[in-house]
């Protein structure tokens, strides 16, 4: 029941705080956040309600949620093999991966739609990706409750 109020809750804030960071996903960090803590489930049903919102409230054609929560997934999984899952350069590289990832994703989509997007500002989205990712998980990872925290559990 707390883990369902707490993921609500920042879903809620995440949608919210898009409003004012205009192509920036600040629910990405609580991905990252729910693969280090969660159970593969719960972390599924997460990432498919998130797409779902982000599709919707999105300009794309569908498929940019799928392809960048996909992406995201498959670099936890990968890094983790080399990196601490909680280490902040792990963290770093990927919110720089984002960043590439942002403008790569969007540039495609939006050539597949001929949508003209000026590049200087999807080079401001993506750094601000870049810098957002690694301050949104720092708040999440620490804003997350303890008692839900695997790693704290009794075993």
């Amino acid at each position: 029941m707390l883990a369902a109020l707490w993921w609500s809750a920042f879903t809620v804030a995440g949608i919210w705080g898009q409003n004012f960071v205009p192509g920036v996903d600040l629910l990405a960090a609580g991905l990252v956040v729910s693969l280090q803590e969660q159970t593969r489930s719960k972390t599924f049903w997460l990432a498919v309600a998130w797409i779902v919102l982000q599709e919707g409230i999105g300009s794309l054609a569908f498929g940019y949620g799928i392809l960048w929560y996909g992406a995201l997934t498959a670099m936890f999984f990968l890094g983790r093999w080399l990196f601490e899952a909680k280490s902040i350069l792990f963290i770093g590289l990927i919110g720089i991966s984002l960043g590439v990832l942002h403008f790569a994703f969007t540039l495609t989509l939006a050539s597949l739609e001929d949508l003209a997007l000026p590049q200087g500002r999807l080079l401001a989205e993506s750094a601000l990706q870049v810098l957002t990712f690694p301050a949104c998980w720092w708040a999440a990872d620490r804003l997350y409750p303890a008692r839900l925290k695997k790693d704290e559990r009794p075993l």
